[in-house]
């Protein structure tokens, strides 16, 4: 089910007061600029999709400010990835200038004070999810933060096409399911941001790339097998187990702490499956935990919600 907020059927002197608000009710808090209040139009669709949510704008030039005065009461941290369509557009956050071209994407974080605008007509998708569940497929959000990514080819292009037929196939799916759509619309999200080679151009070494590439294919490919530990891992990728540690020191959490969050989110969504008809212990026991006990408490502290609870709401 869709929402959609039109300027155009307000006053020409509250479009920009009733956009402010509009806005603010999807994302977060903003303040906004409109050049030409009195000529200005613009409406915008959102639809929610389980872990995510997705909205399309079309608008005339505006300028949105997020100031610390609007982050006295977050929560959670919340990324917007904006696609920008019909021309390009500038982006600045922490010391960062962004300028995004036509058909490419960059990421807002939530958290800071920042600075978006574009200058003529635009046509925007955006993307809104909770920080930490792009964290849990991605080594460190920090090196994707200051780039703008293709959505021209590739994996970016593949996510835009999703973004793009999303809305007209939502209604006709079974609600039961966007929980698992969105999560998976996530997992191509990730996806898109490591396939771009500008991402690369980081303050990482060639040589450090890489390994990590190496090193995070590894763990993907053998998420499954409880033997799967900082030595095999450091073997079979022809380092040792003290460089392996080194390279994830530059993230936001350690190699093992990061195979376990992989485990449980693959965990979390069949357990979200209705029609799986495995066992608890089976599902955890299948991604590599073998202490039941022990996956419960993980779970729990990592979710907030037992396994149980978990399975009982995919189920309701």
């Amino acid at each position: 089910m869709s929402i959609e907020y039109t300027a155009d059927a307000a006053p020409p002197g509250t479009r920009a007061q009733y956009w402010s608000e509009s806005v603010s009710e999807i994302f977060f808090p903003l303040d906004v600029e409109i050049r030409d209040p009195g000529h200005f139009g613009g409406n915008v669709t959102y639809w929610d999709v389980g872990p995510t949510s997705l909205a399309r704008f079309a608008s005339g030039a505006v300028r949105y400010r997020r100031e610390r005065e609007h982050l006295r009461s977050i929560a959670s941290e919340q990324l917007l990835i904006t696609f920008a369509l019909r021309s390009g557009a500038s982006f600045r956050q922490n010391d960062v200038e962004l300028n995004c071209k036509t058909r490419g994407f960059f990421i807002q974080r939530g958290n800071s004070p920042y600075e978006f605008e574009h200058s003529g007509d635009n046509e925007l998708w955006v993307v809104k999810l909770d920080s930490e569940s792009l964290r849990h497929r991605v080594r460190s959000i920090d090196r994707f933060a200051s780039q703008v990514f293709d959505a021209e080819l590739g994996m970016g292009a593949l996510l835009l096409d999703t973004l793009s037929a999303m809305p007209q196939r939502l209604d006709e799916t079974d609600k039961r399911l966007h929980d698992r759509l969105g999560s998976h619309l996530i997992d191509l999200l990730s996806l898109a941001l490591e396939g771009d080679e500008r991402v690369l151009r980081s303050g990482e070494s060639t040589v450090q790339r890489a390994h990590i590439g190496r090193i995070e294919r590894f763990i993907r490919q053998n998420l499954r097998s409880r033997s799967l530990t900082p030595e095999l891992i450091a073997a079979e990728c022809g380092i040792s187990v003290r460089y392996l540690h080194d390279l994830f020191s530059g993230g936001d959490r350690t190699v093992g702490r990061w195979i376990r969050e992989l485990r449980l989110e693959e965990c979390r969504s069949q357990l979200q499956d209705a029609d799986r008809r495995d066992t608890i212990a089976e599902i955890a026991y299948r991604w590599g935990f073998g202490d039941h006990a022990q996956f419960s408490r993980h779970y729990r502290a990592h979710f907030g919600e037992t396994p149980r609870q978990t399975r009982d709401a995919g189920r309701a």
